[in-house]
């Protein structure tokens, strides 16, 4: 059920048609339904969405299928009403803000807001991570959170007291930083299961608000650049395992590595389509036309597939990133190009949505299964390093926090084929909320 302004509207407690004559449910009930909801929280964020069943989800609540659905006719009915309450609480912390101004109050908004949100994400960590995924296959999910955002983008650009954005850029540019601040703390929640002590919240939080405030009113020295002296980041690499990849295709013989070929395509396309826990080694194998005898020749398990597609998806991106246009020094007297910035935008967006698909389904399948070790904080470090290379010039603020969230942004750049509004939107962000820059020419 959705209110007038668009967001999702509390639904009262009443149990579903035909399974009791009074819909009415008491104290008892309302702790049922309690149960099942934090169930559905820790089972998917355990193994994820696709995988969970209504079995699954009951077991854990500590009742039956025959109450869970009294509350509820399926996991995805579950989902919506958990996404609903994320809904909620991210519109009331917006509802919250005050003005946006160019000076030190604007900016404590921003952070306020950025804080309050991250608390949202910390509880409703799963409901964030098995989303996007959910939202692609159900029409009713992408609709909630098409209205959501709406309505969100819209309260935010009223609070801001000038811009010299016109609404539908101002639209764009807020959007793509509302799609960008949930990614920063997902991505952020991987590197600190690496290296915890390197970005605590506080420091992830500084350098959004910093970004976030950039992009609506440029560089404000003394307001929106803190942690210039921020420690030193360690260096995240893959283990053993991955390094070992490479090498083991190139020892194969033309037959054998067509054939090892085949499963990688396969894999692709199966993880891409299924997600990593959907996916079964069996189906890989039907999908290459092999055995699954002959999986196992090659990978020692999916875990082993996975990560090598992790390792291949990266050489393209990774001499796509090394293209980006690199920024002048402060005092270099040298020309800065959008046009250039705006055509490397254009090519990370094709490279991106081909390859980084990938590595979102391995990190996503690290975030429910530790075991399969670092790698994906290794893989997001990879690009964050890329990243901190090209802001590092600027001269100012946490050079690298702040590459956590033009990955991000990226990433949700990438993450679709973009329009022309939605890319000068990343131009404005990455020129004005990252570089410090005004917006030049073309």
């Amino acid at each position: 059920m959705v209110d007038a302004g668009g967001v999702p509207a509390p639904e009262s407690i009443a149990r579903r048609v035909p399974f009791a004559n009074n819909p009415t449910v008491g104290q008892r009930g309302r702790l049922t339904q309690q149960r099942i909801v934090a169930a559905a929280l820790q089972v998917f964020g355990e193994g994820g969405y696709h995988t969970a069943s209504v079995a699954d989800l009951a077991k854990r609540a500590g009742c039956s299928r025959v109450a869970f659905y009294q509350y509820f006719s399926s996991k995805e009915d579950v989902l919506r009403y958990l996404a609903g309450q994320v809904a909620r609480q991210v519109g009331a912390s917006v509802e919250a803000m005050g003005p946006l101004t160019p000076d030190a109050a604007g900016w404590t908004t921003i952070r306020e807001w950025v804080e309050r949100y991250a608390d949202i994400y910390e509880h409703f960590g799963a409901v964030f991570h098995v989303f996007e995924s959910a939202a692609r296959e159900t029409l009713s999910l992408k609709a909630l959170n098409v209205q959501a955002a709406t309505t969100n983008i819209a309260l935010i650009r009223s609070r801001l007291t000038s811009t010299t954005l016109a609404h539908h850029e101002a639209d764009a540019v807020i959007g793509l930083l509302l799609g960008a601040t949930a990614r920063t703390y997902y991505s952020a929640e991987i590197l600190r299961h690496a290296a915890p002590r390197a970005y605590p919240r506080a420091r992830v939080e500084d350098a959004l608000a910093d970004v976030i405030h950039r992009a609506f009113f440029g560089l404000v020295p003394g307001v929106n650049a803190h942690g210039h002296d921020a420690g030193e980041v360690p260096f995240i690499d893959f283990d053993r395992r991955a390094g070992a990849a490479p090498a083991r295709r190139s020892a194969l013989t033309d037959a054998a590595r067509a054939t090892y070929d085949a499963l990688l395509s396969a894999g692709y396309e199966v993880f891409n389509k299924r997600g990593y826990h959907g996916a079964r080694v069996d189906d890989v194998a039907a999908a290459a036309g092999l055995s699954h005898g002959i999986f196992y020749r090659y990978f020692a398990n999916k875990a082993d597939l996975a990560r090598t597609l992790v390792l291949t998806a990266m050489t393209p991106l990774s001499s796509t990133l090394a293209a980006i246009p690199t920024p002048p020094a402060p005092g270099s007297g040298k020309a800065w190009s959008t046009a250039a910035l705006r055509d490397w935008l254009r090519t990370y967006n094709e490279t991106q949505v081909s390859e980084a698909g990938i590595i979102r389904i391995w990190v996503d399948a690290t975030l429910h299964e530790a075991v399969l070790g670092t790698d994906a904080a290794a893989a997001l470090d990879w690009g964050r390093r890329q990243l901190a290379h090209f802001l590092a010039p600027r001269g100012f603020g946490d050079v690298d926090a702040e590459a956590i969230v033009a990955m991000a942004l990226l990433d949700v750049f990438g993450g679709g084929h973009r329009s022309a509004e939605t890319l000068e939107a990343a131009v404005h962000v990455l020129e004005g909320g990252l570089l410090g820059q005004q917006r030049a020419s073309t």
